[in-house]
């Protein structure tokens, strides 16, 4: 058997499946602490099951996903230092930017050296206003001499943790490399939390499975890599999503007996968040790296798009409008107990308002509304549940327009060479089945949520194919090749290329289901002009489902 958790916002889900169907369901509110929430998922599931017939433990989280979408994340110092080409705008990553007077050039020589003291003085700046630090070189995988004495200093300075860019990710592209950084930064306290109740969740239910976190690729990775590299799992929740929906697709598929190959368009409505994702015959994946709360990354994974915009969102009045507003404070008014008097009525209280949802004291959303417009609580409320609606459809037009203006590639990396247009849409979520006919009318597409909306991504989770990764390294002027996790070496010769370090490395995985994720040369110089060459090849087992 196999369990799969997704703790999201405002619900935790859990599922235990033996592969082919669902065996039983568990949903429970989401606590400050969540420890709270995965015990009572789990030990509902684990109710008369003996701990020793599951398989593994999959989990996923929007956690950190939603405080970065809401702005609740802590703030993040970042020190830098440049080199030729495009400069960063400090405009784009906020008042704790500093760009230190150093810079190396293309081939990651210095050629300007960072003093110390300098980068010492930042860091200390910057540690009264930011518990986390980060540091980036623009050519920091090909020297990382820059990004060292920047690390050094921030240690000496920060309390909390210190990050660099290079050893997180080493690839070239100065801004998505730091903007992956930055947000692994900014959740990396979350994370910490989060994995230490899993962990002991784990252990007094009395579980010895493996443990592993779905990553935002469709893979998973063990808490120890979790825990070094969160951002790998922020946008974990839409890709759990997207897996339920591709195994309930394959699922519907066998079952008529006819293939499935119309696009479509998935909606992940929670109560923080909503992700939106198309579907073409598996999911599709990013070329190149997400875009995470607006800042481009290298984080590799299915390609989604996510809005703060959920049942829990506020509703705010503006002048005579209502607006939904990227932030949410707590559950709808009508399920909170002793909550905020002043506070604003959500998506949750205009439905049911409207009769279109039962859900905890109406009585109490009725008067929110009633307070903003008096005699008009329904006309108000109807122009709320507008509101939320327009704002879905201007991000699902405008994520389709996206990605129809670059290549989009499948999970098995086969090129989608046409169009993507949607022709229905499928609504996953807590509220799938209030929403699923305003969303069909708003967008123009034929939309349906499926039995197992509320829990398809704790669904997506467990049914995840356990992946695994190997890096090789080669160094030509040394004469030597290894893949560490493998325990493989050997000697190569000096004109040892890259198309040989990646068919050594798929030889030695020994897996046809292998996608190359990661491969770069790089040229080493030495005083006396070119000595040989570094070669960077990673590779990982395809994602997909048991």
């Amino acid at each position: 058997m196999f369990l799969g958790v997704d703790v999201g916002g405002t619900h935790t889900d859990a599922v235990l499946t033996d592969g082919q169907k669902t065996l039983a369901a568990a949903k429970a509110p989401t606590q400050a602490r969540v420890i709270s929430s995965l015990n009572a998922v789990l030990s509902e599931l684990l109710n008369g099951a003996d701990p020793k017939g599951i398989k593994r433990l999959t989990v996923s989280t929007t956690l950190g996903l939603n405080s970065v979408l809401t702005g609740t994340a802590p703030p993040v110092g970042i020190m830098v230092t440049g080199g030729p080409g495009l400069d960063l705008n400090p405009k784009d990553w906020g008042p704790l930017f500093r760009e230190l007077p150093a810079s190396q050039d293309h081939r990651g020589q210095v050629i300007k050296p960072l003093e110390y003291l300098t980068a010492l003085s930042s860091a200390r700046e910057l540690a009264q206003k930011a518990e986390t630090i980060v540091v980036a070189s623009k050519f920091g995988p090909k020297n990382q001499t820059l990004e060292e004495t920047m690390f050094k200093a921030a240690l000496a300075a920060a309390p909390g943790p210190v990050m660099a860019a290079s050893s997180l990710f080493g690839r070239l592209n100065f801004a998505r490399r730091l903007g992956g950084t930055v947000l692994n930064g900014a959740v990396k306290k979350l994370y910490d939390l989060f994995l230490q109740d899993l962990e002991q969740s784990v252990r007094e239910r009395g579980l010895t499975c493996p443990v592993w976190i779905l990553k935002a690729d469709g893979g998973v990775m063990d808490i120890t890599q979790a825990k070094e590299k969160p951002v790998l799992a922020l946008a974990a929740g839409p890709a759990a999503s997207l897996l339920g929906l591709w195994a309930l697709v394959s699922q519907n598929s066998r079952q008529s007996g006819r293939d499935e190959t119309e696009d479509i368009l998935m909606i992940d409505m929670g109560g923080t968040s909503t992700d939106l994702a198309v579907f073409s015959q598996g999911p599709l994946l990013t070329p190149e790296g997400l875009t995470l709360a607006g800042r481009p990354t290298l984080v590799r994974g299915l390609l989604t798009h996510s809005l703060a915009l959920g049942g829990d969102t506020d509703l705010e009045p503006r002048g005579e409008e209502i607006v939904p507003v990227p932030q949410r404070r707590g559950p709808a008014l009508a399920l909170a107990e002793g909550g905020d008097p002043e506070r604003p009525p959500t998506l949750t209280d205009a439905l049911n308002v409207l009769g279109l949802a039962d859900l905890g004291n109406k009585a109490v959303s009725e008067k929110a509304f009633e307070k903003i417009a008096p005699g008009r609580a329904q006309a108000k409320a109807s122009q709320a549940v507008e509101a939320v609606l327009a704002r879905l459809k201007e991000a699902k037009e405008e994520f389709i327009r996206a990605l129809n203006r670059q290549p989009a590639y499948t999970i098995s990396e086969f090129l989608v060479d046409r169009q993507l247009k949607p022709t229905k849409a499928v609504i996953l979520g807590g509220p799938a089945r209030t929403m699923a006919p305003l969303v069909s009318q708003a967008l123009g597409l034929p939309t349906e949520a499926p039995p197992e909306a509320a829990t398809a991504n704790a669904l997506g989770a467990a049914l995840a194919r356990p992946t695994r990764e190997a890096e090789l390294y080669a160094d030509t002027a040394a004469g030597t090749m290894s893949i560490p996790t493998l325990n493989v070496s050997r000697e190569i010769p000096a004109r040892y290329t890259l198309d040989e370090a990646k068919n050594d490395l798929l030889a030695a995985m020994g897996d046809e289901a292998v996608q190359i994720t990661q491969a770069e040369i790089f040229n080493q110089v030495s005083d006396y002009g070119a000595s040989g060459r570094v070669i960077k090849v990673r590779a990982q087992s395809r994602p997909g489902l048991i």
